[in-house]
């Protein structure tokens, strides 16, 4: 093993606030020229990492580790898998990691899965015969299952593979050449969701399908767009009071960028859709993230137009995460951001990179799917993305906004567009957090009102430590369980002490709201 095991457990942390503890970290030394891992939590059964260490001995050699809550190493292995095989993504679901592989380049060869146990490492695969050319954008472990969506000659396509099987078989349901999958959920009550966002005469259409495990259509409902706004993205929920909500961006004028916010809650046949559009003007914090001055110059304008009687909109790239429920409503969180199409050219570990091959395992390492970003948000030729700010909405059954609240984001570059942010309630509280290049940013709000908000450093395992050097776009933070989160990375170390020597290393501390 190339990587050496620094330690197991990390002493419970003196009180660093009112509200967030750093109790446990734990680190694996990363030499130069190794691979990025992947960091997974796993609620409650802890968090499992993996990485292609680039070695071969027959076969391309994975490395695996599981921890368990108190970030104690519960195993480390080694998988050899074939060196035909091409990586197309992974899930983690329950209390496994599920790895997808395909033979080669070629869509229509056979794919394979390896479902890992977090508990104790036992690997099962499957060889799955396949003779669909699907360009995949999706993937989702059901219950007993594999759905991949994608397309097929521009077609949207569902493929589903049961465990024990020999092959996919295509999901049942008619897909309009050229539009766009953009969702695709496990409900975990053995169902799961598909939206497609189409085009009509009039304008743009939401297509929500919701599937039982077995593939069998148990719903599908059409929420028809005015033809004035332009869908950007939606997400799903599950089942909230017999119906599913979707949210998500629109612009205006076939725009990629984002004038606003909408919700759908989408009733079963024979009941009228309720769809709500909230431009970025009716929230009292999305412009928080500016200087008040600049902010204050917009709002005036933005009011001005709307005393006039005229439209109102405001252009931002915003990503939406999730539309969840809440105890009054429905809580949407997105983010704001920026993406960045210079690719750069100083080699060297303080701006981030040691080569254009470091770059493309760091944004392997981050992708959750062989095809990332959503063709939709028109960033394919992006090399980074920056982050400007956290949004959260809550909103009442009827889809009204009743409050909003935000995060600041400083000092967060990715080679992959993906959540930030974390966020999780407690009580009639939030709280949102995320890590910055050597500290963790935290707030706690009661809908929008702050309660705290904060900025904590790093914790080293030993006193007279210092991070000396950042790996930037590698690593972010994620949320655990209860109000547990994790924040994790690389960076190298130096230590006054003799005895401790300087080191590179990925870590994972854990971090506790109380």
């Amino acid at each position: 093993m190339r990587n050496v095991l620094f330690i197991l457990t990390f002493l419970l942390i003196t009180d660093v606030s009112a509200q967030v503890y750093q109790t446990h970290r734990y680190e694996l030394e990363k030499k130069n020229n190794d691979d990025f891992f992947t960091v997974l939590p796993v609620g409650e059964l802890g968090v499992i990492i993996y990485r292609d260490t680039d070695e071969y001995r027959k076969g391309n050699i994975l490395q695996l580790v599981s921890l368990d809550t108190a970030l104690n190493e519960r195993w480390n292995t080694e998988l050899a898998i074939d060196t035909k095989l091409e990586f197309k993504g992974f899930d983690i679901t329950r209390s496994k990691l599920y790895l997808l592989f395909r033979d080669g380049q070629y869509e229509k060869n056979d794919y394979h899965l390896m479902a890992i146990s977090v508990l104790d490492g036992e690997v099962t695969r499957y060889d799955i015969k396949n003779e669909i050319a699907l360009e995949l954008s999706h993937m989702a472990v059901l219950e007993d299952g594999l759905i991949l969506a994608g397309y097929v000659n521009l077609s949207p396509t569902l493929v589903s593979y049961k465990f024990g099987e020999q092959s996919f078989e295509v999901v049942q349901g008619f897909f309009k050449d050229r539009s766009n999958v953009v969702d695709l959920r496990d409900n975990g009550n053995s169902t799961f969701n598909v939206i497609t966002l189409e085009k009509d005469y009039i304008g743009s259409l939401i297509r929500l399908r919701t599937y039982s495990y077995d593939g069998e259509m148990l719903f599908e409902r059409e929420v028809k767009i005015d033809e004035r706004y332009h869908i950007l993205s939606a997400k799903s929920s599950g089942f909230i009071d017999g119906n599913i909500i979707v949210a998500g961006t629109y612009g205006i004028n076939k725009s990629y960028y984002s004038s606003g916010l909408y919700i759908s809650v989408v009733k079963p046949a024979g009941q009228d859709n309720i769809v709500k559009f909230h431009n970025f003007f009716s929230l009292e914090h999305f412009f928080d993230y500016m200087k008040p001055k600049r902010a204050a110059r917009i709002k005036a304008k933005m009011k001005r137009r709307s005393e006039k009687g005229k439209d109102v909109h405001y252009s931002s790239r915003l990503l939406l995460h999730e539309v969840r429920k809440s105890k009054d409503g429905y809580l949407l969180a997105a983010e704001i951001f920026d993406p960045d199409y210079v690719t750069p050219t100083r080699p060297g570990f303080d701006n981030g990179f040691s080569s254009q091959e470091e770059l493309e395992r760091r944004n392997r390492a981050a992708q959750r799917y062989s095809k990332q970003p959503s063709k939709i948000y028109n960033v394919d030729d992006a090399t980074s993305f920056e982050y400007l700010e956290s949004i959260v909405v809550g909103l009442n059954k009827s889809g009204n906004v009743v409050w909003d609240n935000s995060l600041k984001i400083n000092d967060v570059e990715t080679y992959a567009l993906d959540q930030i942010v974390q966020v999780a309630e407690h009580d009639d509280q939030l709280s949102m957090l995320y890590r910055a290049e050597e500290s963790i940013n935290f707030k706690t709000v009661q809908q929008s009102e702050t309660i705290e908000e904060g900025k904590e450093p790093l914790k080293l395992l030993n006193d007279g430590e210092k991070i000396i050097h950042t790996y930037k776009g590698a690593g972010r933070s994620e949320y655990w369980y209860n109000n547990n989160f994790i924040v994790w990375g690389y960076h190298k170390i130096d230590s006054e002490v003799e005895t401790l020597d300087r080191r590179n290393v990925l870590y994972i501390n854990k971090v506790v709201f109380k």
